[in-house]
């Protein structure tokens, strides 16, 4: 062991002065080895919205809570002087050693000791096991900081050998192909553990989760390679996919192209990468990248058909996917808005006479002005936000209908017996109906949301149900409005739920 853990260790398993507690942050400058904040340095970021904020802190909290458990203690076979120091260690933290959390730290961090003086490998699952419960007496005796820099000498142990070249000592530590994907999946697990203890600074945690994602889509890419499957390219966005069988059959302008489920491509980490994938998605939503959280569930999608997951969930990604375009289409509404008022004051009009695209066409002496008033620069900036924003609206439509169209596809026993599927499809066309009531085409949204509700009432999504009838309350007003020869559209912000579930 370092001269630095020791000192750690004494210092840790010190009974704390009263009324003061254990020093921490003193522990934590003498037990760390890394800084993870000089590692993985993520850009600032602009202020956004509170709506994707908040959804996604709900979401990273829930994925979070219901991936703790992969952190468990690993049973192997270990040298019997460890073995004998691990049974203290075990006995002191148990309800029969009184939950004794300090006396345990000090004999696992024992143990460690021990595994250097017989030259236990630091790679294998004993010697990560036993750093992983040093970890989680830290945390248990509220001792975070040092908790992370334990998890990630074990993840920077992991990435310097994942990312050895060939010919390099570290890389010839791996075994064999089962041995590097084994070491894959155990190093998903701690950046999904970093995550968690880094919750509150979401730039480094999506940096950290990009980092180690790249490792296993690599592995990943090169596996659908030597099967001749396709890796990671995104199909045209006019393609239809329908699943038969064992394979996927996409059909583009009459072109049918099969291509067979490779579930054994993502084994054994599966799991660890779909739930990766999941939380940079909530990431990047909270920190509002929708961008990237668009493409983040579009490649998930993808991987997940491929990896032949459960239908339900691939049903929820694509139903996210749908949500979030719609969410980017506000963005680029509110940006075509701005700009139009922007236009309106320099060519000195009143915002009022260009505030739709009906109106200005009305108005051709607002044109005549506004042509000569506005840079080519804005212009093309203007035509090109209109067509992002319609394209997502249009992406957002699509991706609505695709789950409708998966879930019919299913056997009725399946999609019958499974609660997830149902709620799917009610959100998805609780999420169409939202779509066409943007759009202003109110009979067709009346009838969506009015299926959404039977739906969610049948299958006992109750917390949907209150987001219809808010929409609906909307649509009614509108119609209201429109007979009445008022402006039947309101512009207001999107509201719309974004639920990820497992």
């Amino acid at each position: 062991m370092l001269p630095a853990t020791r000192t750690v260790a004494r210092r840790a398993l010190r009974p704390p002065a009263p009324p003061r507690r254990v020093p921490q942050l003193h522990i934590t400058r003498l037990y760390s080895q890394y800084n993870y904040h000089h590692q993985y340095q993520a850009p600032n970021q602009p202020r956004h919205s509170w709506l994707p904020r908040i959804l996604a802190s709900l979401v990273v909290l829930s994925a979070i809570g219901g991936y703790s458990f992969y952190m468990f203690w690993p049973h192997h076979t270990f040298p019997s002087s460890v073995a004998k120091i691990l049974r203290k260690g075990l006995w002191a933290e148990s309800d029969k050693g009184e939950n004794d959390y300090q006396l345990a730290l000090k004999h696992y961090l024992e143990a460690l000791d021990e595994c250097n003086n017989v030259g236990v490998d630091k790679l294998s699952d004993e010697y990560t096991g036993i750093q992983l419960k040093v970890g989680e007496m830290f945390e248990r005796l509220n001792m975070l900081q040092d908790a992370a820099f334990v998890y990630n000498e074990i993840g920077t142990l992991y990435l310097t050998v994942l990312t050895a070249p060939a010919d390099s000592p570290q890389h010839k530590r791996i075994r064999d192909r089962d041995h590097r994907r084994h070491l894959i999946q155990k190093d998903l697990r701690i950046a999904i553990k970093l995550v968690e203890l880094n919750r509150n600074d979401p730039n480094l945690s999506k940096a950290i989760l990009l980092t180690h994602l790249i490792i296993a889509q690599d592995e990943v890419n090169r596996q659908l390679k030597a099967n001749g499957s396709p890796a990671g390219a995104t199909p045209p966005n006019d393609y239809r996919a329908t699943v038969e069988n064992d394979s996927i059959v996409l059909t583009n302008n009459g072109v049918t192209t099969t291509i067979k489920k490779t579930p054994e491509v993502w084994e054994p980490f599966a799991d660890e990468f779909f739930n990766a994938m999941d939380l940079l998605g909530a990431i990047c939503i909270q920190i509002g990248d929708l961008a990237m959280a668009s493409r983040v569930k579009i490649s998930m999608t993808e991987a997940m058909l491929l990896a032949d997951a459960e239908p339900h969930k691939i049903l929820m990604s694509q139903c996210n996917l749908g949500s979030l375009l719609y969410l980017q289409a506000d963005e680029f509404e509110a940006q075509e808005v701005a700009l139009r008022r922007k236009f309106a004051e320099s060519a000195g009009l009143q915002y009022e006479q260009v505030k739709t695209e009906d109106l200005l066409g009305q108005n051709k002496q607002a044109q005549e002005v506004l042509e000569q008033g506005v840079s080519d620069e804005e212009k093309i900036l203007y035509a090109n936000t209109i067509s992002s924003k319609n394209k997502c609206i249009q992406l957002a439509t699509k991706s609505f209908e695709s789950v409708l169209d998966f879930a019919r596809g299913l056997p009725v026993d399946v999609a019958n017996s499974n609660g997830n599927i149902n709620q799917t499809v009610a959100l998805a066309t609780y999420g169409l109906g939202v779509v066409h009531l943007h759009l202003a085409e109110y009979e067709k949204a009346e009838r969506l949301l009015r299926e959404s509700r039977v739906r969610s009432k049948s299958c006992g999504y109750d917390e949907l149900i209150g987001e219809i009838e808010r929409e609906l309350g909307k649509l009614f007003k509108e119609k209201k409005n429109l007979k009445e020869g008022k402006e039947g559209k309101d512009k207001g912000p999107i509201q719309m739920d974004i639920h990820l579930k497992k």
